[in-house]
């Protein structure tokens, strides 16, 4: 209570006689000490107040500076043919403009157990030591409508290549597999880089707006920051962690979750695409789970972006994550929104994966 008290008060004797009593110098303190801290409690109210409000508006600072640095706007790209190549496609004699409110990542595996920034050792290739991307995905996001694709691209996909030389030059060109670009790279952002301008081009140059590179024994990290993913088991596996078996759910933790999405027999021919499905089907069931943790805890994502550190490489910033989280939480996603992209396979050294460029491009345009 903060209420004053009386300077003076009253008492009365037995005999029924009224005295008046003056408080001394310590009733004095008392009440000035008493309106010091009402003073004292009402300002920390006031900096308690102002600092959510700071807070609130720094969130949505970092928001609206998210939204803007994430969406490609069209209008200001300029009319030239190079700045409007991807935003502009002619299909069937109409001419398409690229949406601004989708925006696209490119998500890479890298096969490697090395810090991201660590090179290693790869054979048959000239030059590079920055890891096979083995999981390449391309994850489209349409913010206005809430609607999520992705696009699971076989590693095995031939493109043209760029090849670069050990101080990081381009030499050539080569059409080969897709995973092996990443390989090229001088770093991880220069790897990263690489495979974004590669599969940019093989969508017919859309705009790629984020990547991020993982190692894949970062899976266990984020496959346990969120408890853990429950599957159904699609081929049998055999893994560092023992034997999984056909049609049996488990509940993947730690190694585990690497084992599904990483192993592969080496000795059956198409064992890559079989485990592009069990990928596909992860990283489903991932999302779902994940989205459950996120709302009981909306520090999950940063403390997991701190958690990569060394196991990632990223162009995604606090900024973007303070934009997309919010978003994704009203966005569901369902095992028909992630597809392969449209090809066939081909057998000669190695497997080869060859796009339908026509279906991809009815795709783009949708």
């Amino acid at each position: 209570s903060f209420e004053d008290r009386p300077l003076d008060d009253d008492s009365w004797d037995d005999d029924g006689h009224r005295h008046r009593h003056k408080h001394g110098h310590h009733e004095h303190r008392k009440h000035r000490s008493s309106k010091r801290w009402k003073k004292i409690m009402l300002g920390l109210i006031a900096v308690i107040v102002v600092g959510i409000a700071g807070f609130r508006g720094g969130f949505f600072y970092l928001r609206a500076q998210g939204e803007k640095n994430l969406k490609t706007n069209v209008a200001a790209a300029g009319d030239s043919a190079e700045a409007q190549e991807g935003l502009y496609i002619t299909y069937n004699d109409k001419k398409y403009q690229y949406n601004e409110d989708v925006i696209n990542f490119l998500c890479l595996g890298i096969a490697k157990d090395v810090p991201i920034e660590e090179k290693t050792a790869i054979t048959g290739l000239e030059t590079g030591g920055e890891g096979f991307a083995d999981a390449v995905i391309l994850v489209s996001l349409n913010i206005e409508s809430g609607q999520m694709k992705i696009f699971a691209i076989p590693r095995d996909t031939i493109v043209p290549v760029k090849v670069v030389d050990s101080a990081g030059y381009f030499v050539r060109t080569e059409n080969i597999q897709l995973t092996s670009q990443h390989a090229y790279g001088q770093t991880a952002a220069e790897g990263a880089e690489l495979m974004v301008d590669a599969v940019s081009n093989l969508f017919f140059k859309v705009p790629i707006q984020r990547y991020c590179s993982i190692t894949l024994s970062a899976i266990p990290i984020l496959n346990d920051a969120i408890g853990g993913v429950d599957v159904q088991v699609l081929e049998d596996i055999e893994g560092s962690t023992g034997t999984y078996h056909a049609g049996e759910t488990i509940h993947l933790k730690g190694k585990m979750a690497e084992d599904y999405v990483r192993e592969r027999d080496l000795d059956v021919k198409g064992s890559s695409l079989q485990r592009l499905e069990r990928q596909k089907q992860y990283m489903t069931n991932y999302f779902a789970t994940a989205k459950e943790a996120v709302k009981n805890d909306m520090t999950l994502p940063l403390t997991m972006y701190q958690n990569l550190q060394g196991n990632m490489y990223t162009n995604i910033t606090v900024e973007d994550i303070a934009y997309l989280v919010p978003e994704l939480l009203n966005i569901s996603m369902n095992a028909e929104d992630m597809v392969a992209i449209p090809g066939e396979v081909s057998w000669g050294e190695y497997m080869e994966y060859h796009v339908n460029t026509d279906q991809l491009k009815e795709i783009v345009i949708n």
